[in-house]
């Protein structure tokens, strides 16, 4: 399911969720025998032995403990292993992609840091604006943005549960450079996966380096789209999300902390005992739990802008562990800001910044890291592709309108991320 959320697709998967139920429950059920054949003075031995701040509890409330342990049923022991299971559940079972307007940087073939981020683009239900939207934006669905021509976009990831996220540029992969194809690459990763990737500035182009995703109209050469199948026919951006198998989730995200023996339980069996124990810093709570058939709406494609250095991250987990039968596929199609009051009667944002009106402004650019994870090559299809002040130069025998940066003024280094309506899927 895609939900429309603050300017954002909140891509959510019930499915899985009643899945990792399930196998929560057949764990306890599995577990449950060999924990009723424990020895209870023993085990209350060893808890008191092995936990100082209980050798001083005086004896009558020793003894409450101990009836209060010898009387536990099967019943009570499994309710607690299914809370604590559910207890390491995430709250959401979802992966929220933010569409972010960012400066454009200059298409000079110098490698910029990350530029900052700025607003939301809005997004808008397709099927609102049935007669001002071109006919075929609505046999497939998905939300409307605005954005100018040359402007920036960058993809913000919000992850709740792990997911493997595809980005296309109409029917181009965005990480593989390949056409558009169902299911997740095994040979070739053509996705992400989340949470390890933050954000998306663009197409990957190297190890290391992508050309930042900007924005111009469809037909005119431009694309990626364009360049590779020499059609100018889908343009917009596709995105697609796989969750994780719960299966694979459950075996290593939940597994290891259920409790399967009766002493590490004891704190949440025993009422007198929760507001005392405390397994070193790992404290257990115990409070609650970015149509007309003819239409004049410019649409917008995806082309390739500056250089940037962004790594895309190898998937630690293997193509195996995601649920390519249970996915939801978002289209986002992009018309120009200037047409954004005709179609939907709102005025469109403000033209955006320039890299150079930010530098001069003093305003610190960016860095993200990280050293746990493998980083992919890049595509070298790509990587040969003619960037938009490329295309300018064949075309005009200029580079178009870039202004030069002079030298970036401060780079922030940052190790971690900084920066309703159902929407009918395509």
């Amino acid at each position: 399911m895609i939900e429309l959320k603050n300017d954002g697709l909140e891509f959510s998967f019930p499915e899985i969720k009643e899945e990792l139920r399930v196998l929560v429950k057949k764990y306890a059920e599995s577990v449950l025998p060999s924990i009723l054949s424990e020895n209870r003075k023993k085990v209350l031995a060893s808890f008191y032995r092995n936990r100082a701040d209980f050798q001083s509890l005086i004896d009558d409330r020793r003894g409450k403990l101990k009836k209060l342990l010898k009387e536990l049923r099967a019943e009570d022991i499994e309710k607690v292993i299914l809370e604590r299971g559910m207890d390491t559940l995430p709250h959401m079972f979802s992966c929220d992609v933010q569409l972010q307007r960012t400066l454009r940087l200059p298409d000079d073939e110098k490698t910029y840091p990350l530029p900052p981020g700025l607003d939301a683009f809005p997004l808008r239900h397709v099927d609102d604006f049935e007669n001002t939207v071109p006919a075929h934006w609505l046999l497939r669905g998905g939300v409307i943005m605005p954005m100018y021509q040359a402007e920036a976009m960058w993809l913000n990831f919000v992850d709740r549960y792990p997911c493997a996220v595809k980005v296309g540029a109409g029917k181009v992969n965005a990480i593989s450079g390949e056409e558009w194809k169902s299911g997740l690459g095994s040979e070739t990763q053509d996705y992400m996966v989340v949470p390890g990737q933050p954000w998306l500035d663009g197409f990957s182009v190297a190890k290391g380096e992508i050309r930042q995703f900007v924005a111009m109209p469809l037909g005119k050469g431009y694309s990626v789209e364009e360049q590779i199948t020499g059609e100018a026919r889908w343009g917009g951006l596709q995105l697609q999300v796989y969750p994780m198998k719960a299966d694979y989730y459950f075996k290593t995200h939940v597994k290891n902390k259920i409790p399967y023996s009766l002493e590490p339980l004891l704190p949440m069996l025993l009422p007198d005992l929760k507001q005392l124990i405390c397994y070193g810093s790992d404290m257990i709570d115990f409070s609650g739990e970015r149509a007309f058939s003819e239409s004049n709406v410019d649409e917008m494609v995806l082309a390739e802008g500056g250089r940037m250095q962004q790594e895309i991250y190898e998937d630690p987990h293997g193509v195996d562990c995601w649920d390519q039968e249970t996915t939801s596929r978002c289209f986002v199609h992009l018309c120009n800001a200037l047409d954004w009051r005709a179609i939907t009667g709102a005025n469109p944002p403000q033209a955006p910044v320039t890299a150079k009106e930010y530098e001069s402004a003093g305003l610190p650019w960016f860095d993200y890291y990280r050293d746990d994870l493998a980083v992919l090559e890049g595509s070298k299809t790509l990587a040969e592709l003619k960037s938009i002040a490329g295309k300018d130069k064949e075309v005009f025998g200029s580079t178009g309108f870039d202004v030069p940066l002079g030298k970036v003024p401060e780079v922030v280094t940052c190790s971690e991320k900084k920066r309703p309506g159902v929407v009918r899927e395509w």
